[in-house]
C-alpha cells in the first residue's frame, strides 16, 4: 500500500492546524494540555504566508483545531483565504463561545462545515469537560448552526466513562440535525495519561466496532464515521470506515500522516498527524521542521522527513502487529494511538482483527475441552477477510 502513496506522490491533501493553544476548558482527555496559548504562536502575517504554502503544496481540506480556534481573533480571516485560493476548510470547536454572531462569521468566511466536541450524555460531558452546563451549551451551539444552514460533525471520545451511551447519543445528535458523528478511542497522552482507568481495553473494540455498524444499518443521521484508531480488517471494515458506495478502497490503508496528511502547531511546527506528541508532552521524535525557519515545502519535501511511514517496512512491526498479514497494508494501525501506549509507532493494541482472532482461539480452545466441535464455537466471533 506504501508503493501506492509513493506512485500517487506525497502531497498534504488533508491537513489539521491547531491555530492556537489557547482554550477555556481543560479538558480530563486533552492530548495537547491546551489551555494557555504558546509564547510563540504564528503572528497573522505569519499564518497568511502558511495559508498560501499550503495551498501550493496542494492542500485540499484543512481542519482548523486547538486549543478553542475561536480564540484566536483571525480565525475567519484564515477560513477566507483558504476559500480564495480553493481549499475547503472546516473548523472542531468545543461550542462555548459560538454563538449567532459567530456562525454568521463562518458562513461569510466560507466554512465548509463545523464540528463540535460532545463526549457523551449530560453528566459525562461535563464531567471530562469540567465545566458547568457545557452540555447543554454544545447542543446550543449546534442547533444555531444547523438553523443557519451548516452542515454540523460531532467528535466524540470513547472511553469507559461514555462507551455505554453511544446508542443514546446518536439519537441526541439525531434530533438536533448533525450529519456526521466521528467516534475515536481515547489514548493515554497528555491529560489523559493522568486519568488511564477510563481508557478501554483492546477487547473493547469487539463491541464497539458491531455497535457502530448497526447503527449505521438503521439508516438514520448521523452517520458515524470511526477515526483512524478504531478498526481494522473485520466483517464491520467497510461499513465503520464511512466509506461511500462505489468508493474502490473501502477498507484501512494505513497511517496516512506525513503521506498525504499533515499537522501544524500553532508555534509553526509541523508533524506528519497533530495529534502525534510534541513538546507538551516531552517528545520531539514527531516534529520535522519549523515553517520559520524553512518553507513547507522544504519541509514536506525533506527525503528524510516522516520516515516512521515513508519508510515503512514489515520489519518494524512489533507487539500484535508483528507477522500479522495484514501488516504490509495496515502498517501497524494508528501511530498516535500505539506511539501513546508502547512508545513506538507500529504497535496497535486495539485492532479488532487481532482481537476476533484471540477470541475465536479462546472460544476454540474451550470448546475442545468441552467436547465441541471447534469450528462452530468460533464461527460467530471470526473475522472475515
Amino acid at each position: 500500500m506504501l508503493e501506492l502513496f509513493e506512485k500517487i506522490g506525497f502531497a498534504p491533501r488533508r491537513c489539521t492546524w491547531e491555530i492556537t493553544l489557547a482554550c477555556n476548558l481543560r479538558c480530563g482527555h486533552c492530548g495537547s494540555r491546551a489551555g494557555r496559548a504558546r509564547d510563540d504562536e504564528l503572528s497573522h502575517d505569519e499564518a497568511l504566508r502558511v495559508v498560501d504554502e499550503l495551498s501550493a503544496l496542494g492542500c485540499r481540506h484543512v481542519t482548523l483545531a486547538g486549543g478553542e480556534p475561536t480564540l484566536r481573533p483571525d480565525w475567519a480571516e484564515l477560513i477566507a483565504r483558504f476559500r480564495a485560493r480553493g481549499v475547503r476548510c472546516s473548523m472542531i470547536s468545543n461550542g462555548l463561545t459560538w454563538s449567532e454572531k459567530l456562525a454568521r462569521r463562518a458562513k461569510a468566511a466560507g466554512l465548509h462545515h463545523i464540528g463540535f466536541s460532545l463526549d457523551g450524555l449530560e453528566r459525562s460531558h461535563d464531567c471530562v469537560r469540567k465545566v458547568p452546563r457545557g452540555y447543554k451549551k454544545v447542543l446550543r451551539a449546534i442547533d444555531i448552526s444547523v438553523a443557519h444552514g451548516m452542515t454540523v460533525v460531532a467528535v466524540t471520545h470513547l472511553t469507559r466513562r461514555n462507551v455505554c451511551e453511544l446508542e443514546a447519543l446518536h439519537a441526541v445528535l439525531a434530533e438536533h440535525g448533525v450529519a456526521i458523528w466521528q467516534l475515536q478511542l481515547g489514548v493515554p497522552m497528555g491529560n489523559m495519561r493522568e486519568d488511564r482507568a477510563q481508557i478501554l481495553e483492546p477487547a473493547a473494540i469487539l463491541d464497539i466496532v458491531p455497535r457502530i455498524a448497526a447503527i449505521n444499518d438503521r439508516g438514520r443521521a448521523p452517520r458515524v464515521i470511526a477515526a483512524d484508531n478504531i478498526g481494522y480488517f473485520g466483517e464491520h471494515e467497510e461499513n465503520v470506515r464511512g466509506a461511500p458506495p462505489g468508493t474502490r478502497i473501502p477498507f484501512w490503508v494505513g497511517c496516512r500522516a506525513g503521506l498525504d496528511v499533515m499537522g501544524l502547531e500553532s508555534n509553526g511546527n509541523v508533524k506528519g498527524c497533530l495529534s502525534l506528541p510534541s513538546g507538551l508532552n516531552g517528545c520531539s521524535d514527531f516534529v520535522e521542521g519549523n515553517v520559520r525557519e524553512r518553507s513547507l515545502r522544504e519541509i514536506w519535501h525533506d527525503p528524510n522527513a516522516f520516515a516512521y511511514n515513508r519508510k515503512f517496512s514489515v520489519d518494524k512491526l512489533s507487539g500484535k502487529c508483528r507477522g500479522c498479514e495484514f501488516g504490509e497494508i495496515c502498517r501497524g494501525g494508528c501511530t498516535w494511538t500505539s506511539f501513546s501506549h508502547h512508545g513506538e509507532a507500529h504497535a496497535f493494541p486495539s485492532c479488532y482483527y487481532h482481537e476476533a482472532k484471540a477470541r475465536a482461539s479462546q472460544a476454540a480452545t474451550a470448546a475442545s475441552a468441552r467436547g465441541t466441535p471447534s469450528s462452530r464455537a468460533a464461527r460467530a466471533d471470526a473475522p472475515s477477510r
